[in-house]
């Protein structure tokens, strides 16, 4: 990895190294000239923190998709959500003899009817922190915890009384379905009308959030994190920031087929994001699947499938000295200097350089002080 490295460092130099090569006198490390030449501006020498970034390919998707099933009894689809409709937590997904089931954020599947007197569990947490993001609180009594109790009733009374509905204080088994996030609906399973049982798929869903699902070599995998932040060069040359928000474990010749975006029912997820497998009877190397969540997704918005690259910090430097790529200049006799501006003098300063992070790269040198300016070539 460290020759991979040296090559990428040295072709980003390259790039960025002023296009004539120039001579600096020998024994002194430096060489005085006239003013600069005329196109040529200045960037001051700073003190910082560099990071260098191995680059590796991934694809921006849906952070899931999912098929909707019916849970309650049998009884007539009478509505379904269009194909194209956006559902956020408390609208309707569809109707069974008439009665809405609604959107509700949370990993737990629906089990049980949730009313007073029914055992602690997570699935009451789940319930308690919808109401409270959707604003019912028992006038401020709600607490968020595994017990349901009269706080819980009362804030479930709130939202039916909002919806203009009979204000019972619990929550029939199958009347909301919980799903991690908001959903786009792409597909109607049955038709307005049709006889529904349990199980029945209903809605096919794809979550609004977008992810970069990263097949990391697992050579890469002491590199990654999570809680990293990475950079994400999306298509048309754009860059957006992201993290790492998930780790699988390295695939093995088991997995010998790479797995489409996750389809699940309404409990959620089967299956998790793309995994490419490893070594097996398809060929395809092994891997670490790796999810990063896009800290602006706005920035991604209308794009779905489309293939990016993520910059994984592989080195970070302290306190380094650093100017821009191309103040670099290539000496005659090999390695580098910049042109260094003082009060009209013109100083040549061997440097050498170190780890780049953008369009900045470390560089070293006895000579070189914080705040001294180089020559770069103008805009």
């Amino acid at each position: 990895m460290t020759g991979r490295r040296a090559i990428l460092i040295s072709g980003v130099i390259a790039a960025g190294v002023a296009a004539t090569t120039v001579a600096l006198a020998s024994g002194g490390g430096s060489a005085t000239a006239s003013g600069p030449t005329s196109g040529i501006a200045t960037a001051a020498v700073t003190r910082t923190t560099l990071a260098s970034r191995q680059q590796v390919s991934g694809t921006l998707e849906r952070a899931g998709a999912y098929t909707l099933v019916a849970q309650q009894p049998a009884g007539t689809l009478t509505e379904l959500a269009s194909p194209g409709t956006v559902i956020r937590r408390g609208q309707t997904l569809y109707r069974l003899d008439g009665q809405p089931v609604r959107l509700l954020y949370g990993d737990q599947a629906e089990w049980r009817t949730l009313a007073l007197g029914d055992s602690d569990g997570a699935d009451v947490r789940q319930l308690e922190r919808n109401l409270v993001a959707l604003g019912f609180t028992a006038h401020g009594a709600l607490t968020v915890n595994d017990h349901f109790d009269w706080a819980t009733v009362v804030a479930i009374e709130e939202w039916q009384h909002a919806l203009g509905a009979a204000e019972t204080g619990f929550l029939p088994w199958g009347s909301v379905a919980f799903l991690p996030g908001a959903v786009d609906v792409t597909a109607q399973r049955a038709v307005p009308g049709s006889p529904a049982q349990p199980g029945t798929p209903v809605l096919d869903l794809s979550s609004t959030d977008l992810v970069v699902n990263v097949p990391l070599d697992p050579s890469l995998r002491q590199l990654v994190h999570v809680g990293d932040h990475v950079q994400i060069q999306l298509p048309e040359g754009q860059t957006t920031t992201g993290h790492v928000s998930q780790i699988g474990a390295e695939t093995t010749g088991a997995d010998a087929q790479v797995a489409a975006p996750a389809s699940a029912s309404a409990s959620g997820p089967e299956q998790g994001p793309g995994n490419p497998s490893a070594p097996g009877s398809s060929g395809v190397p092994a891997s670490v699947p790796v999810t990063v969540s896009l800290d602006r997704p706005r920035d991604a918005r209308g794009l779905d499938q489309v293939p990016v690259e993520v910059g994984i910090t592989d080195t970070v430097h302290r306190n380094v000295l650093a100017v821009p790529i191309n103040a670099l200049l290539a000496l005659a006799n090999g390695g580098y200097a910049v042109a260094v501006e003082d009060h009209g003098t013109r100083s040549l300063i061997a440097v050498t350089p170190g780890i780049f992070d953008g369009n900045q790269v470390e560089v070293s040198s006895s000579r070189l002080q914080p705040g001294m300016l180089v020559e770069v070539p103008s805009s």
